[in-house]
């Protein structure tokens, strides 16, 4: 082989391994989510044996004005013009391609992700991180103005060779809605690549509950697995938030932390404390849930390190004037005077119900046990409790009730990523 064939050799090889990356900064392209089948014209019409894998990067060459309708998923959504990295051109339809977002609607907390190099491991050492949407309307009415929007939104990994792994981040449909609410690259399998937490907020159409989930993505094999799922929100009963609204989870190199305060039916409370029994729809009994997940290196996975562990909550009152009742009434007997900055255990949420100037009210008590063993009502609000994250939010709850738990609203983040080789346990908040 001459010299000057084997320059022209390398300079190939060169223009080649650039253009995935080159396509992604200086062109419009796609990325096929599923199969794809590339046809030549905007229809279904003329047969097509062409078809374009899960991850394969296209080039975007044009679009429909208009959306047309998959019959099968009673949808509608645009045909692409597209190009393949071999330079096959024709039109692919819109439900199986994200196509690259303009920056002006990307979701602020991700611009910084938006057409970045970085660089990962398995065949993605050079690779690009971008931004792509789904676009289309759920057809239920004949008027397109009435139907509603239907669109996904997708965090893309790209490597030099047009392979790309991709992450659901948002979407909305005629059944709900799902919005980011964090993304951040971190290392927490502890292999020297970056992995990345994703936090989310959905919501159906059908109730306000705000459901929280914390998702881990690791790059394994060339592929994007995600190596933890954990559903972050909580419930006092089917469709209404607990007072506790949300898991607490700190992130750090290969373990997870999970504690949150769970407020059970009594039927099922675990815990060895004595109480009595008066309303199932007025009271839980309170019990403090702590587990942690280790990095299991050999099942690629995050995996729950011990049993949950269900201890009881403390607390302590301030005010040198709190007793212990025998009911949850202000008029009840008193049972024991409780000494200030003393830690009482909480066994039991009792929520009383009454009526004033004709409006229907709610004053919540929590059943206690004294270090001496007794055991009694007090008023929820001057509790201030111990050991715990959602201390601050829990004492908000007791001071000032709100009359329904779908009024329960929080903007606290209740998660918490330890900086790598931070001994001291300070931590990103995002």
């Amino acid at each position: 082989m001459n010299l000057r064939f084997l320059w022209i050799f390398v300079f190939v090889l060169i223009t080649f391994s650039s253009k995935a990356s080159d396509l992604v900064f200086k062109s419009r392209v796609a990325t096929a989510l599923n199969t794809v089948t590339l046809y030549p014209d905007s229809s279904y019409f003329k047969h097509s044996d062409i078809r374009f894998s899960e991850g394969e990067l296209l080039e975007v060459l044009g679009e429909t004005t208009l959306q047309h309708l998959d019959d099968a998923q009673n949808q509608k959504f645009k045909w692409y013009k597209v190009r393949s990295l071999s330079g096959q051109e024709g039109w692919v339809f819109g439900d199986g391609v994200a196509v690259m977002m303009e920056n002006a609607i990307i979701d602020p907390k991700l611009k910084s992700f938006h057409k970045k190099k970085i660089s990962l491991n398995n065949g993605f050492e050079k690779s690009v991180t971008w931004i792509a949407a789904i676009h289309g309307r759920d057809n239920l009415h004949d008027n397109d103005l009435l139907n509603p929007t239907y669109h996904e939104y997708y965090v893309v990994v790209t490597n030099e060779h047009g392979k790309s792994v991709h992450m659901n981040y948002e979407s909305q449909s005629a059944m709900g809605r799902e919005v980011l609410n964090l993304f951040q690259m971190k290392d927490v399998t502890n292999d020297g690549v970056a992995d990345f937490l994703m936090e989310t907020k959905s919501y159906s159409s059908s109730s306000d509950l705000e459901n929280r989930t914390l998702e881990i993505f690791s790059l394994q094999s060339g592929y994007l697995k995600k190596v933890l799922d954990e559903r972050m929100t909580l419930t006092y009963d089917d469709d209404l938030f607990s007072p506790a609204m949300f898991k607490f989870v700190e992130v750090s190199a290969t373990s997870i932390r999970v504690e949150f305060v769970d407020y059970v039916a009594c039927k099922k409370f675990s815990l060895p404390y004595q109480f009595d029994k008066n309303s199932e729809t007025q009271e839980r009994c309170i019990e403090f849930v702590t587990y942690t997940y280790a990095w299991d290196n050999r099942k690629k996975q995050f995996i729950q390190f011990y049993r949950e562990s269900r201890n009881a909550l403390k607390g302590i009152v301030y005010n040198p004037k709190i007793f212990l009742k025998s009911e949850p009434s202000f008029l009840s007997e008193k049972i024991e005077k409780l000494t200030p900055n003393t830690p009482f255990i909480i066994i039991k949420h009792f929520e009383k119900v009454f009526m004033q100037n004709g409006e229907k009210k709610i004053s919540p008590y929590l059943y206690v046990q004294s270090t001496n063993g007794n055991r009694g009502y007090i008023r929820g609000k001057v509790v201030h409790f111990l050991n715990t994250e959602h201390a601050k939010m829990l004492h908000g709850f007791y001071k000032k009730p709100p009359l329904s738990k779908t009024e329960l609203k929080s903007d606290k983040v209740f998660l918490k990523i330890i900086k790598a080789g931070d001994e001291s346990g300070s931590a990103s908040r995002k």
